[in-house]
């Protein structure tokens, strides 16, 4: 008979999620006092909101997570993931392969089910607070659109995960760096070509002064910058950002119409020079190069974890439950780790901050901008140590503003 054992790799796993998420509530809660310092950028009444703003969001996060984390360490480790294999192999006809497919339809629907009334308290928090003008309608395009692609994909990689697994029982994992090392590649062209188009429109910028700005700022860094794209993001939302993909001899801008129409030209300014930064240190590749280590050191650990939970007595192939294993552990290992992810993008923002400096020669841009971005998205300008330490992966406006203020111009 087929069982999911609970070793001690997974209770300190589920141990290391109980103990952030206590602190994480326990910060969230009581965040304590404000450095004085914050004050002499914010007024105590746009701190005090800023506040009340994060706290419904954290909250909100941390039930998410904890009350899905409940649910898969209580339907892997219980009797229900192997009933539920049971159920799928006769509603199969002992067709392995559909037997797997119907167990994943399954548990993705009651997944996402459990994380529905989360998405719709988020979604009702933002048009509450005046960050998201998106209608229910509207919403639920998005949701459907977005839930029909992650069947496509998580369906195929299953199946594709489960072959492996039987052919290569040991060393799948290999297999599956190999695969998904490809499509991360893979991805970087596809997903912009492909995926955001389908939520987004998405037009060269047009204007000669921001064009203008692209071509000081680019010259000054020493690189080419190949577009520059404008998104409508003001269909769905009032917050405003920018961000940039590709790297090699290919690069791309992409800012929201939200900053073109709602910022100064010096602050999109400054956007376009931290942008430009992202390109010059080459942080999506560094980011995919480490993301692979990650990925190597994570199928190698599921690995062990696999077959030290597992005892494989469905025919000679492994138990369809072994999938309650891997949206558990997806789980738990990107929450865990997420000091470190968040830790490295830190790292790459502050580089980013300073070389956008060099680029303008000039700070108050700069500063000026991240104090006006505090203002308007509601950026909890200095949170608990533990929450930036944990969940930012930018630096709090406060330590920002702090390393601008003392870098050096050359």
């Amino acid at each position: 008979m087929d069982f999911i054992k609970l070793n001690k790799l997974w209770l300190i796993l589920i141990l290391i999620a109980g103990i952030f998420s206590i602190l994480y509530l326990y910060y969230t809660l009581f965040p304590g006092n404000i450095p004085h310092e914050v004050y002499e950028y914010f007024s105590p009444s746009e701190i005090a909101k800023t506040q009340r703003y994060h706290k419904i969001n954290r909250l909100i996060y941390i039930s998410s997570f904890i009350t899905k984390a409940a649910f898969l360490i209580w339907f892997a480790f219980g009797n229900s993931a192997i009933k539920l294999s049971h159920y799928t192999e006769k509603l199969s006809s002992g067709k392995y392969y559909l037997s797997i497919f119907f167990y994943f339809i399954a548990l993705w629907i009651i997944l996402r089910l459990i994380s529905l009334p989360f998405n719709l308290i988020h979604h009702s928090v933002q048009v509450e607070w005046g960050f998201s003008i998106q209608t229910m309608s509207s919403w639920w395009i998005d949701y459907f659109k977005s839930a029909t692609l992650d069947f496509t994909f998580s369906s195929i990689g299953v199946l594709l995960l489960f072959i492996a697994l039987n052919k290569w029982p040991n060393s799948w994992w290999i297999s599956a760096t190999v695969f998904l090392t490809i499509i991360m590649f893979v991805q970087i062209y596809v997903y912009p070509t492909f995926i955001t188009p389908l939520f987004n429109k998405f037009t060269p910028v047009e204007n000669p002064k921001i064009i203008n700005m692209v071509k000081e700022i680019s010259k000054n860094a020493g690189i080419k910058i190949d577009k520059i794209q404008e998104m409508d993001a003001s269909r769905r939302t009032t917050l405003a950002n920018a961000y940039f993909y590709g790297f090699g001899k290919t690069s791309k801008i992409v800012l929201y119409d939200t900053l073109l129409k709602n910022y100064p030209e010096d602050e999109i300014k400054a956007v376009i020079a931290h942008e430009t930064g992202h390109w010059k240190e080459n942080h999506v590749l560094k980011s995919l190069l480490i993301g692979i280590i990650g990925l190597v050191i994570g199928l190698y650990f599921f690995n062990i974890l696999i077959h030290s939970s597992i005892l494989i007595s469905y025919g000679k192939k492994i138990t369809p439950a072994v999938l309650s294993l891997v949206y558990l552990f997806i789980l738990l290992i990107n929450f865990d780790t997420n000091p470190i992810q968040n830790y490295i993008s830190r790292q790459m923002e502050k580089q980013a901050d300073l070389l956008s400096v060099q680029f303008l020669h000039n700070k108050e841009p700069v500063i000026k901008l991240q104090i006006d971005l505090a203002k308007k998205s509601l950026s909890d300008a200095s949170p608990p140590p533990f929450i930036e330490w944990f969940s930012y992966s930018h630096p709090s406006t406060i330590h920002r503003i702090e390393l601008v203020e003392k870098a050096k111009i050359k």
